[in-house]
Order: structure tokens, then C-alpha cells, then sequence
């Protein structure tokens, strides 16, 4: 089951969390080449309030998750923003990869505006493609194993701002 939660975002938070973005990008960096310019990690971010607005989100992410899937998790790893620019996209994958030692078990991603073309989230449901355009300020959670194949559809306009995060089952 997929649940999306509409409102997830108090609307200042989304805007103050957008403008730090685009005002401290500089500090955007990642393993990966292709998430290196789009990523926000959370212990580049030097601004305190920023990192507790995260943090807030990620605690209310574990309600939610808890609640809709009779599960107690906690946060796999330290948060993120990412600011999708026109062009980016993201291929078919599966989040839980034990190969690369991914091994949480629920994934979230928090939409912090909609007004960019394009980028669309998608998932293959019963062997075809279904597209979610969520609305700003929602949060769509969802299992995090290969039964939710998803991806992202190339950014035709404007920029896309998310926070992903990704969720452990408490021992």
C-alpha cells in the first residue's frame, strides 16, 4: 500500500526549506555522480533550524508510517533535500538494495512545491506505469522492496524540491 498525507507541510516551512536550498546550493554533494548536484545532505547543512525543521519531519514521518503500517521504525539515515532541475530524472529502481547495503524497509518523500512540468513519480502496478503528480506540501510513504519498482519522469519546467527519507523496523 501506498498512503499519501496532503498537508504534511506547514507551507512557511516548505518556503524557508526552498530558499535555504537555493541559497546555500553550493553545498550539495553526493557519492553518486548523477545525485551530486541535486542533493542536500543533512550534515552539510550548517543553519540549526534548519536541520530541527528536518528533524521534525522525519519524527512525523515515523508516526505516519507506524500508524498505517502497524510497524515501529525509526530513521535509516540522516535527511536530505534535493532540488530536481529541468532535465533530471530518475530511472526505474527499487529502494531497498541489499547489494549496495540499503536495507530499510519504508521510504517517504515529502513534496515541498508543484509547480514544475513534468517530474512526475511513478511506480509499475500490475505490469504498467502509473504517474502521481502529488501537490505541494504532501508526503507520499510507501514499502521500500522491489514490489514498489518507481522513478522519476524527466523535469520539463521549472524545478522540483523533495526531502526523501528512508525508514528502519525498531529491534
Amino acid at each position: 500500500m501506498k498512503y499519501v498525507i496532503e498537508d504534511f507541510v506547514h507551507p512557511n516551512d516548505a518556503k524557508m526549506l526552498i530558499n535555504y536550498f537555493n541559497q546555500y546550493d553550493y553545498l550539495c554533494s553526493d557519492d553518486r555522480e548523477y545525485h551530486k548536484d541535486r542533493n542536500l545532505h543533512f550534515e552539510d547543512i550548517p543553519n540549526v533550524n534548519m536541520k530541527n525543521i528536518l528533524l521534525y519531519y522525519a519524527c512525523k514521518n515515523e508516526m505516519f508510517i507506524d500508524h498505517y503500517f502497524k510497524a515501529r521504525t525509526h530513521l535509516w539515515q540522516e535527511m536530505r533535500m534535493c532540488r530536481w532541475n529541468k532535465g533530471h530524472s530518475m530511472p526505474l529502481h527499487v529502494d531497498r538494495n541489499e547489494e549496495h547495503g540499503d536495507l530499510f524497509h519504508f521510504s517517504s518523500l515529502i513534496y515541498l512545491n508543484d509547480d514544475y512540468k513534468g517530474g512526475e513519480l511513478f511506480f509499475i502496478e500490475n505490469k504498467k506505469e502509473k504517474k502521481y503528480k502529488l501537490k505541494a506540501l504532501s508526503c507520499m510513504i510507501f514499502p521500500s522492496g522491489k514490489e514498489y519498482t518507481h522513478g522519476v519522469k524527466k523535469i520539463l519546467k521549472g524545478k522540483r524540491y523533495t526531502i526523501p527519507s528512508w525508514y528502519v523496523l525498531k529491534k
